[in-house]
């Protein structure tokens, strides 16, 4: 597995350790540890998609859910949006798109489109456009306008206008997104008076144009409790957004390893064990679904890249895939280091934390707990950072794909 803490670092992690284990607080941090787990993976983020019928938004809707428009749980592509109807990430059920109706439709006239589709209740708001502002999109501009409200406006089959570009003589495909984006910002501006970024995507190429870039300023501009489910949820772009990642796993692995230690403390004969697996099934698998290390988001990348799926299976060399970790695999990763961990523990009970005395089942779940996590990570974002290398390789299209850093 990874590379492992080191003993400053570890030290450091333990002074905060021993001042809960002496104050008598585990259970209490523990307790909410867990609260604060829960509500990562509960609480909701709504992102409303808007936009005239056939414009792509029931595309753009499955593309940002990393899921393909012919799977079971994406959004129906091809027929008019008549309802809103929310689809949730397939891997943070908590993270909701709603595909609503499109605007001007009779059930939902531009002048009431705001209140009808219960505009407060969405944290971000996404009106997808095609090659023009029409006159309801323009009306719903101005409105989001006047009740100064934050939208993002997406140019859509921005795949299919570069084809349709290359036709011309002394074609450029930087050139031409530059001229197609100043084009939109321009329209948006005389049309509705909206002074806003236009991002350019394709829903079937999401490494490319501007779609990195949309999803990192959205994730940058919410609250920040918000900003993480984001994050966590997106696909991988760029070097950033994979550290990004990473420090929120570092975080989550020290309140997980605190709940450990919690459970290690009970004078139960191998309950502290059983715990551990427990808790380190959902965390794998957890760190697995972050970075897109599972069946489904291969699967998805493939597809959006040209690439074979097996090609990108075989990149991930260090890890297990979400979908095969369990029990067994567990147990069994933990038995591969248990001499490393027992002479850990000795040394850490004896030089660190003398006074833990009886306690030392709960520190032993603990220091497992946090050495374990830590060493899966490392390699968790070694195997992600190698599908990415795959993923840049040769891309299908003439589109550009830029480092958001």
């Amino acid at each position: 597995m990874g590379n492992l803490p080191g003993k400053d670092d570890v030290m450091r992690e333990f002074e905060d350790l021993k001042s809960d284990l002496n104050g008598g607080n585990v259970p209490q941090v523990a307790v909410e540890y867990q609260k604060q787990l829960k509500e990562m993976q509960n609480l909701p983020l709504n992102i409303a998609v808007t936009g005239d019928a056939g414009v792509g938004k029931s595309s753009f809707v499955n593309a940002f859910r990393g899921i393909s428009d012919d799977d079971e749980e994406a959004a129906k592509v091809g027929k008019e949006t008549l309802e809103k109807k929310a689809y949730s990430h397939p891997s943070f059920p908590n993270v909701k798109l709603w595909d609503l109706p499109g605007i001007g439709t009779p059930k939902f006239k531009a002048a009431e489109y705001l209140e009808e589709v219960q505009f407060e209740t969405y944290d971000v708001f996404i009106m997808v456009i095609s090659d023009r502002f029409t006159e309801n999109a323009t009306k719903l501009a101005k409105e989001i306008q006047r009740m100064k409200k934050k939208f993002y406006y997406v140019r859509s089959k921005i795949d299919f206008t570069v084809s349709n570009e290359m036709r011309k003589k002394n074609f450029n495909t930087e050139d031409a997104l530059v001229s197609i984006r100043k084009y939109c910002e321009d329209s948006l501006k005389e049309a509705a008076g909206v002074s806003s970024s236009v991002y350019l995507i394709s829903s079937y190429e999401i490494h490319m144009y501007d779609f990195p870039r949309l999803q990192e300023r959205i994730a940058a501009e919410l609250p920040d409790h918000k900003k993480d489910i984001l994050t966590l949820a997106v696909q991988i772009f760029s070097e950033k957004e994979l550290r990004m990642k990473k420090q929120l796993m570092k975080s989550y692995i020290k309140k997980v390893a605190l709940i450990s230690c919690a459970c290690g403390l009970i004078p139960v004969p191998g309950l502290s064990m059983v715990c551990d697996v427990g808790i380190l099934i959902d965390a794998l698998r957890c760190f697995c679904k972050v970075f897109g290390l599972d069946n489904r988001s291969l699967r998805f990348l493939a597809l959006q890249t040209g690439k074979e799926f097996e090609e990108l299976r075989l990149a991930v060399k260090k890890t297990p895939l979400a979908n095969a970790i369990d029990g067994k695999l567990v147990f069994s990763l933990l038995m591969k280091s248990s001499l490393w961990v027992a002479v850990s523990l000795v040394e850490l009970a004896l030089d660190s934390i003398p006074v833990l005395g009886s306690l030392f089942g709960g520190v032993s779940s603990y220091v497992t707990t946090y050495y374990f996590l830590n060493s899966f990570l490392d390699d968790v974002v070694e195997d992600a950072r190698n599908v990415r290398a795959k993923l840049l390789k040769q891309p299908k299209s003439q589109g550009k794909f830029k480092e958001t850093s």
